[in-house]
């Protein structure tokens, strides 16, 4: 079975660094600019938080395939056991990336009210 290793730069800088740059920056890919529905901001965030897990999982698995850990031959033998330790791996790395997703969460709940006021004034206008 796969063990974890001890904090380090490469296992757990590297990862929370990346995925916490993924967190600020997917979100505004994945929701339409010009949205002014909040579910559609709801669900791009709630896909970006899935996909960040499932790239920490991923990203895990590269990192101790790399440093030499035999993930194949433990998949082999425990492969639910081999995707739970990544995915547990990922989730703690959510303690960093989590918050910058609310925050961009935010960020784009306020750009949706702002867009919606415009379209306001603009009505108002004629």
């Amino acid at each position: 079975m796969i063990e974890a290793e001890a904090i380090g730069w490469w296992n757990t800088g590297f990862p929370l660094v990346l995925l916490s740059v993924l967190a600020a920056l997917l979100p505004w890919w994945i929701v339409p600019g010009k949205t002014r529905a909040h579910s559609t901001v709801a669900a791009g965030v709630l896909t970006s938080a899935v996909m960040l897990f499932a790239i920490g999982a991923g990203l895990m698995a590269l990192i101790y395939a790399a440093r030499g850990a035999e993930i194949q031959a433990a998949f082999d033998v425990a492969p639910d056991g081999v995707v739970v330790f990544f995915l547990r791996l990922s989730a703690f790395t959510a303690m960093a990336w989590g918050p910058i997703l609310v925050l961009v969460w935010l960020a784009m709940a306020q750009r949706v009210e702002k867009l919606k006021g415009e379209d306001l004034m603009d009505e108002e206008r004629g």
